[in-house]
């Protein structure tokens, strides 16, 4: 196992880690060698090293946990979310779980590498449901205010089955829409998509949703109780003809997805805001409705859950305009900074968010339930002959990070190299 620790460990690339029944801790600079010398020698200890029916030993588990780039999680929520994981999911094998942001847009994933071994019966590890695992890493991810977490590229897929989505996308546009866009045109879809846009920001339920639309022009209904997917259809109220599928549009509008998300818990405090919303659709005042919509999804943020969170959002986005180099981004970054500036006015004037989010209870107890995601077993085969001192398996430790970024998930096939996994 020493070449995946070389890969994970070399340059010095490595923002954190995390360990499950190891004694391995986090060097200077933010290495930690030695993890997998001590997963090759319990594997020593039981013959787990050796081929099992005539086939190679596989050595480990190697998975990627890669956040949706629009989410922005950050490090100290993507540690929980994968150490809470592998926790319920391996919590008698050793676990290593190395932290990078070492990818285009510097946002941070875990490589969960699994030993072979259980650390209480000896015996090998068995993924009997690879499935099962991915998806309870999208359950325990949707019950941190992360969404539906893909393993395949996000395209539009006709034939998805009835109980698929038929995009992963959270936007999607069709080629016509692009083709469109690109020569400065006319989109109506792109027009329904952007109603919807500030609808959604807005609604708590399918009735506000419904009125908030007809306020701007769009009428929704249902599809074909006999569509293979029950979906919403959007159409403009002065062109009923032109008509589109909420999935179509992207994920997000699709009523499976809104539906959930109005089921979501939140901590904001929306009756203020909702007096306002109602009297700018009775009004139709869509100046009203386009700023309102402006300023809750700032509030409806993952990320948000205080007054504080939104402190922190504007301190990371204010560093980012200091080091944004091109005038583009720089206009991008200045728009999201006043955004949430405006928000935190709003959210402090009418209560809307507690000052600080409530401290979470822990439970590191191991747990074996049914689980999620992208399995990269690979077979090492320097085996060493030295015993480690076997007892129950250690709680997860959290080792101090070298540094803390900020930015939503992904999953594991077997191999026996140890080339760059592959991602979500």
């Amino acid at each position: 196992m020493a070449a995946i620790e070389r890969y994970l460990e070399r340059g010095g690339r490595a923002i954190g880690h995390d360990f499950v029944n190891l004694d391995c801790m986090e060097r200077g600079g933010g290495e930690a060698r030695g993890w997998a010398a001590e997963m090759d020698e319990l594997r020593a200890v039981y013959g787990n090293g050796e081929p099992y029916r005539g086939r190679p030993a596989i050595t480990y588990r190697h998975y990627v946990v890669s956040p949706d780039p629009a989410d922005k999680v950050d490090l100290e929520r993507l540690r929980e979310l994968a150490l809470s994981w592998a926790e319920r999911h391996f919590g008698e094998y050793q676990v290593t779980i190395v932290y990078h942001d070492d990818n285009e847009h510097a946002i941070p994933h875990a490589h969960v590498v699994v030993g072979n071994t259980n650390v209480e019966t000896g015996r090998r590890l068995h993924v009997p449901d690879p499935k099962g695992l991915n998806r309870d890493l999208q359950r325990m991810a949707r019950e941190r205010g992360l969404g539906y977490l893909a393993d395949e590229h996000a395209v539009f897929d006709r034939r998805a089955k009835g109980g698929e989505a038929r995009t992963t996308q959270r936007e999607y546009k069709g080629r016509a829409e692009r083709r469109i866009e690109r020569k400065g045109g006319y989109s109506w879809v792109a027009d329904i998509r952007q109603r919807a846009r500030t609808a959604r920001a807005l609604a708590h339920d399918e009735a506000s949703y419904r009125s908030v639309l007809g306020a701007l022009g769009v009428e929704l209904s249902l599809n074909s109780p006999n569509a293979r997917r029950r979906d919403f259809l959007y159409a403009l109220s002065d062109h009923p003809a032109r008509r589109v599928g909420g999935e179509k549009l992207g994920r997000c509008y699709g009523k499976q997805a809104l539906e959930w998300e109005w089921g979501y818990p939140t901590a904001l405090k929306c009756d203020a805001i909702d007096k306002r919303i109602e009297g700018a659709v009775l009004v139709r005042d869509l100046d009203e409705l386009g700023e309102l919509a402006r300023l809750m999804e700032a509030l409806r943020d993952p990320r948000i859950a205080s007054i504080a969170d939104i402190d922190w959002q504007i301190g990371l986005l204010e560093r980012d305009l200091e080091a944004a180099e091109d005038a583009q981004g720089k206009a991008t970054i200045a728009d999201k900074l006043g955004r949430f500036g405006d928000a935190h006015k709003f959210a402090v004037g009418h209560g809307m968010l507690p000052a600080r989010r409530p401290r979470p209870v822990s439970n590191h107890e191991p747990r074996h339930d049914s689980g999620s995601w992208h399995d990269h077993h690979s077979g090492s085969h320097g085996d060493s002959p030295l015993a480690p001192t076997l007892g129950q398996p250690r709680q997860g430790r959290l080792v101090p990070l070298k540094q803390k970024r900020g930015h939503r998930l992904r999953v594991p096939m077997p191999h026996h190299a140890v080339p760059e996994p592959e991602r979500w």
